[in-house]
């Protein structure tokens, strides 16, 4: 069995700044078992066009 986490990362102004947000946040679960699925950009559900903030990381670990 699996179980899964989604970690929301709001993007920043800053170029590469979320990028190294998203490394630094993979790296410190993969410390405590986590295994990176996917990172996505979710669309903006209030909106029509897909235009969004933030970014989810989605992660598994077997337990």
């Amino acid at each position: 069995m699996y179980e899964y986490i989604d970690i929301e990362v709001k993007q920043s102004s800053q170029k590469g700044e979320t990028f190294e947000k998203c490394m630094e946040i993979i790296r410190e679960k993969a410390k405590e078992g986590w295994r990176l699925v996917q990172i996505v950009i979710p669309p903006n559900e209030k909106m029509t066009v897909m235009t969004s903030n933030v970014y989810k990381i989605i992660m598994e670990r077997q337990y």
